[in-house]
C-alpha cells in the first residue's frame, strides 16, 4: 500500500495532532504547535522503546486517533461508495481504517530522531469552520518536508481531516489505493481486504 509514501507521511503525524482540551480562543495553528511539542516530549521520553511497536501504538491510539475526524476522512477515502454503505459497513470500515492508520504510523514513528517542526504564521479567523495550516518538518539530516494540514472545527477544538506532503493528499492517496477494490467488489471486498491486511500485522 505505497509503503514509501506512507512511511513519509508517518513522520508528519508526529506533528499533526490536535488536542480537544485546547481553549476555543486558541487558533488551530497554535494548537498544532502546542500538541506537536507535547508529542515530541512523549517520543523523547520513550526514545529507548521506540523499537517496541506496542509502545508506539499506545501513543498513537491515545493521542492521534481521537483527534482525527475519522467520519469525514472515511467518507472522503471511500468516495461515492460511502453513500450506499450500510451503517454496519461504515462502522466496520472506520474500525479497520483506524487500525491501518495506527499500524502504519506506529511503524513510521519508530524512525523519529529529534525532528523539529515549524508552523508558518497565519491569519486565523475565529469564525471559520475549516482552515488550512502550513508547516515544515526538519529532520536530523537536514531534510525539509513541507506539510499542509486541513482542519475542521469540532465545538471548542479542531480536528484533522486531511494533510498533504508536497501537495500529495493523504486522503487522495488512500482513495486511489482503494479504488480498484471498490470498483470490482464494493464495500464488502474492501472490508475483507483491510481485515486481512490488518490481521497480518497483529
Amino acid at each position: 500500500m505505497r509503503n514509501n509514501f506512507l512511511k513519509s507521511i508517518g513522520i508528519l503525524l508526529i506533528f499533526c495532532l490536535i488536542s480537544p482540551l485546547c481553549f476555543a480562543a486558541e487558533s488551530p495553528t497554535a494548537q498544532l504547535q502546542t500538541v506537536a511539542n507535547k508529542m515530541i516530549s512523549q517520543l523523547e521520553s520513550n526514545k529507548s522503546q521506540l523499537h517496541n511497536m506496542s509502545v508506539i501504538r499506545r501513543i498513537v491510539n491515545q493521542v492521534l486517533i481521537p483527534n482525527i475526524d475519522v467520519d469525514r476522512m472515511s467518507a472522503s477515502v471511500v468516495g461515492r461508495y460511502w453513500r450506499t454503505a450500510t451503517p454496519a459497513q461504515r462502522t466496520a470500515f472506520e474500525s479497520e481504517f483506524s487500525y491501518l492508520v495506527t499500524t502504519t504510523y506506529a511503524s513510521a514513528l519508530s524512525s523519529y530522531n529529534h525532528d523539529k517542526v515549524t508552523f508558518q504564521p497565519s491569519r486565523d479567523d475565529a469564525s471559520v469552520q475549516t482552515t488550512r495550516v502550513h508547516s515544515v518538518i526538519t529532520r536530523a539530516n537536514g531534510q525539509r518536508i513541507p506539510i499542509t494540514y486541513d482542519v475542521t472545527r469540532h465545538g471548542d477544538s479542531w480536528k484533522v481531516y486531511d494533510f498533504s506532503i508536497e501537495h500529495i493528499s493523504m486522503v487522495q492517496s488512500y482513495h486511489s489505493q482503494f479504488a480498484d477494490v471498490l470498483q470490482s467488489g464494493g464495500m464488502p471486498a474492501l472490508l475483507a481486504r483491510l481485515k486481512s491486511h490488518n490481521n497480518s500485522s497483529k
